[in-house]
């Protein structure tokens, strides 16, 4: 019990200088009690995350590969690992991997959002689609639409981005942030009247805000109009 609670201190002690940005001094101490107990997966998961924070991702790699996918920390390993493909340039092989998890995801509202909102960051959107369809609609129809409509309107499908942005608003009308977002959307895909609708609930519901974004919005109708014109 004695020697449990010195290796619980010793791993709060290393999340703590990891918080405080001191990286080199929790890497230390992971090191240390590995060195007493190589399998600790505790001790290497949080070091593989002080790495990769630490931007060294292929020592991040290397630590990840002590830990079993079927180990209770398997779904953190693949998540880290990911992230870290991601950031050398392995794009294809972090994608593979955001995949698979994907379809191993349990039905957890919290875990398909970090997962998915991961690939949408990334630039996965497809994978992001996959993913955040498995939210329950009911129970979370604005989160899923919401995110579901970001991850339509990076992969250029503006037209189901528009519908997904519809149905969150639907939900959650007072959701004031997201109608620039898909007044916006409207206006790439020249559907200029839903556009101007979209921007009058937000003038009369939240004024202020929408003189802040009114001018950003409203960018998107010119650049439309000019590319007409030149067409």
């Amino acid at each position: 019990m004695e020697e449990q609670g010195k290796l619980n201190n010793s791993l709060r002690d290393a999340f703590e200088e990891t918080r405080a940005g001191n990286h080199k001094r929790a890497i230390e101490i992971y090191d240390e009690l590995l060195s007493k107990n190589p399998d600790d997966s505790d001790a290497l998961v949080n070091k593989s995350i002080t790495l990769m924070n630490s931007k060294r991702y292929s020592e991040s790699l290397l630590c990840l590969s002590e830990i079993l996918y079927e180990s209770p920390h398997g779904f953190d390993k693949m998540l880290i690992e990911a992230s870290c493909l991601f950031s050398l340039g392995r794009d294809a092989e972090a994608q593979d991997l955001y995949t698979k998890i994907s379809k191993a995801l349990p039905l957890n509202k919290d875990t398909i959002v970090q997962i998915g909102s991961k690939c949408l960051e990334q630039g996965f959107f497809r994978t992001s689609v996959e993913i955040f369809s498995k939210l329950e609609d009911k129970a979370y129809r604005f989160e899923k639409n919401y995110l579901l409509g970001l991850s339509y309107k990076g992969l250029g499908e503006l037209t189901n981005a528009i519908r997904a942005f519809g149905r969150a608003l639907r939900a959650k009308p007072d959701f004031y942030q997201l109608y620039p977002i898909a007044a916006s959307t409207c206006f790439q895909n020249n559907m200029h009247e839903e556009g101007d609708k979209l921007m009058n609930i937000l003038k009369e519901e939240h004024f202020g805000f929408f003189q802040n974004v009114a001018g950003i919005v409203s960018s998107y109708r010119v650049v439309d109009s000019i590319a007409s014109e030149d067409t």
